[in-house]
């Protein structure tokens, strides 16, 4: 039996001024999670507005995250807690996300939450008084060593790239941060065509409809959206870089760009092609296979070991990192893994099953937690697909379609990470 007979179907509206709602109602359940996703992020630094082209400094969308919790009158964030939401957001890359969840069916946060994201208020002792408070926020990344290693990663991987900058910013591009900055960036993109809203849990939908279609972001006109000028990729650094940093043990992170942003597959096809070598990643540095058992047995890895797959607007990669003794040696391994990927998966296909097993077990787990579907929610980057759409997808994926969209890839040089511990 389909997994679609135990729920209600999806609905995807487009209103009059471009906003784009998404409801995947779960009536069995007692929660509602609510999301609006901006498409804005960290590395859209560059863009065109009115035939103008802006750059900014590293820091703008986390900042305008921040900031928009703070309305003229009151604070979104006590408000919807008033209101029993339990409240946050988050910036990526190419995404800014406010979410709550709540018992089914709070209209009222729902408002609120189609309020507080159409309105930019940014007075100047407030703008300053964020950037203080940010500061903050980008020296505890510092502090963190994986989070050091992760940004080290992405340098080597894209030279000279806002990939590399960290989401918040660094101490010089949040003093170069203003009011006239964050009133573009805000007028730019915080547009209702630029903007997702995705609901899911028990609610009522015709009631939810209402309340979207009489809220500001449904009777705001809708504005030019900047166009994000798209950055041409330098060739990644193949030399691994050595550093000491903060550290018990000497670590290793290594990376690989999937595709350039010129033939990243897009829309839900784009979606598939992600699972497919997330399920390739997860067979051949997984536990099913003889390198990671002989690294694993011989202490050249140990639990920590870690494989990433990310895919966002214009650029995917794949990351590795964890503690080793012998770091030299096992990049040497794993980069010998990574450029025989089509093949080593090939000479493991017959246990292809059990991988995709556990993925498809994994996914209809995620169906419990109604933050995880919301926030999960990549609105325009994969053509509004959801959760459902991405077990519908895992279903269909054969060895045969992994092999293909392995073989297409363009990947490019391996580009690596050594940290040294800071002994004295």
């Amino acid at each position: 039996m389909k997994l679609t007979n135990f729920f209600p179907a999806e609905q995807h509206v487009v209103l009059e001024n471009g906003l784009r709602v998404h409801l995947a109602p779960r009536p069995d359940f007692h929660q509602m999670a609510a999301n609006l996703t901006v498409d804005f992020g960290g590395r859209d630094t560059r863009f065109i507005l009115n035939n103008e082209v802006i750059e900014q400094p590293a820091g703008v969308a986390h900042f305008l995250e921040h900031r928009l919790f703070g309305q003229p009158d009151y604070d979104a964030f006590q408000k919807l807690s008033s209101l029993g939401a339990e409240a946050n957001a988050f910036t990526s890359q190419s995404r800014t996300s406010y979410y709550f969840t709540s018992l089914q069916n709070n209209l009222a946060a729902l408002d609120e939450l189609l309020t507080f994201t159409q309105t930019g208020y940014f007075p100047e002792d407030a703008v300053k008084r964020e950037a203080q408070i940010i500061a903050q926020e980008a020296d505890m990344y510092q502090d963190n060593v994986d989070a050091q290693v992760y940004r080290l990663l992405l340098a080597q991987l894209y030279p000279g790239d806002m990939l590399a900058q960290d989401i918040v910013g660094t101490h010089a591009s949040l003093a170069q941060i203003d009011v006239a900055t964050l009133e573009t960036a805000f007028s730019a993109f915080y547009q209702p065509e630029n903007m997702d809203v995705f609901i899911t849990g028990a609610f009522d939908t015709d009631a939810v409809m209402a309340t979207i279609v009489s809220s500001m972001a449904s009777q705001r006109l809708s504005q030019k959206v900047g166009q994000v000028i798209v950055p041409e990729l330098a060739p990644a650094k193949k030399e691994p870089l050595n550093v000491v940093l903060a550290t018990n043990r000497t670590k290793v992170a290594l990376g690989m760009r999937f595709k350039t942003g010129a033939v990243l597959t897009t829309g839900r096809e784009g979606l598939k092609e992600m699972i497919a070598v997330s399920l390739a990643l997860d067979l051949v540095f997984g536990e099913l296979s003889p390198e990671y058992m002989e690294w694993y047995n011989d202490a050249l890895i140990d639990d920590d070991f870690s494989v990433e797959f990310e895919w966002e607007r214009d650029f995917a990669f794949i990351s590795i990192a964890t503690d080793t003794n012998e770091p030299e040696w096992l990049i040497d391994e794993i980069s010998n893994v990574l450029n025989q990927l089509p093949d080593k998966f090939a000479t493991l296909q017959d246990k292809f099953d059990l991988v995709k097993k556990d993925a498809l077990g994994r996914t209809v787990n995620r169906f419990n937690f109604m933050e995880e579907i919301a926030t999960s929610f990549e609105g325009n980057l994969f053509n509004a697909s959801t959760l459902m759409d991405e077990y519908d997808m895992l279903e269909t994926i054969d060895v045969s379609y992994v092999l293909d969209c392995l073989h297409l890839a363009d990947n490019s040089t391996i580009s690596s990470v050594i940290v040294h511990p800071n002994i004295e």
